[in-house]
């Protein structure tokens, strides 16, 4: 799978400082190697922490100079002389703190599945947020995402022709990682959140339910879009647009025609 220029600009810096991203260091090494603008960008970056840790390297102190400050710091009056000194010192550690917070991408934390789902759509769908891999192979999503996310990811080969996979991305939930699918329906963007049954969370307002098959869809209205979400087996799902719709028409969005589920309520159009 394909990943994106946006991704990895997102997750350089947690990366090259060592922390747990999205993106595996293999993902970032095959992209550096193939995209030269991302390799320059990570080697600018590397530079700049270079210089930034330069600065704070301690140099040696003579001896009588050490023993002159210890003296002088015995009385009060060194701590008027020294106030210059500490603040600036204050300050210079604060500029680096807001430097390194300003190159990390800012953590969301999401109550549940469907706002974690719903967040993911709006940026994805506005252009804000990248995608973490691009591509509409759905095997080949369905593996890479599994090696992420710590549980099966399987999406279905969409037998609709109006359906068209672009990718997916993860985002933080419960301390771990959903996996957000992205595609379109009739040239409608649409997101589909997958989570652990145990980690989909819930949500403080009464949504409208659907039985359906053994199943029991809930349909919410979060962050102004229509979102349904139920559970099967160990997983637990949201599908997201700005199109109303009900609980079970959510199947049709996967399974196309041919899932038998003709009858349906309205969902993007699809009778």
């Amino acid at each position: 799978m394909t990943v994106s220029c946006d991704s990895v600009r997102n997750w350089l810096s947690a990366w090259i400082d060592g922390e747990r991203t999205p993106l595996s260091s293999e993902d970032f090494e095959r992209h550096l190697a193939e995209c030269a603008d991302c390799d320059k960008a990570a080697r600018t970056l590397r530079g700049f922490l270079r210089t930034v840790a330069s600065a704070y390297v301690p140099a040696a102190v003579p001896s009588s100079l050490e023993a002159s400050v210890r003296g002088v710091a015995r009385r009060r009056s060194a701590l008027r002389r020294f106030a210059p000194v500490i603040a600036a010192m204050s300050a210079a550690a604060a500029v680096a703190l807001v430097v390194f917070t300003l190159l990390r991408p800012a953590p969301v934390q999401a109550a549940s599945l469907a706002e974690a789902a719903a967040w993911a759509h709006e940026g994805l769908a506005s252009g804000v947020l990248p995608l973490d891999v691009e591509g509409g192979n759905a095997t080949e999503l369905s593996r890479w995402l599994t090696e992420r996310v710590g549980f099966q990811v399987v999406l279905p080969k969409l037998e609709d022709s109006t359906l068209e996979f672009h990718g997916g991305r993860l985002v933080p939930l419960e301390g771990a990682y959903a996996a957000v699918v992205s595609f379109e329906r009739n040239g409608e963007p649409v997101s589909l959140g997958i989570a652990p049954r145990h980690a989909e969370g819930n949500l403080a307002d009464a949504p409208r339910t659907e039985l359906f098959r053994n199943m029991k869809f809930s349909t919410r209205t979060v962050r102004g879009l229509s979102v349904i979400s139920w559970s099967e087996g160990s997983l637990s799902y949201a599908l997201v647009s700005r199109v109303p719709a009900t609980g079970r028409a959510s199947c049709a969005v996967c399974h196309g025609a041919k899932s038998g589920l003709k009858s349906v309520d309205e969902f993007h159009g699809m009778r």
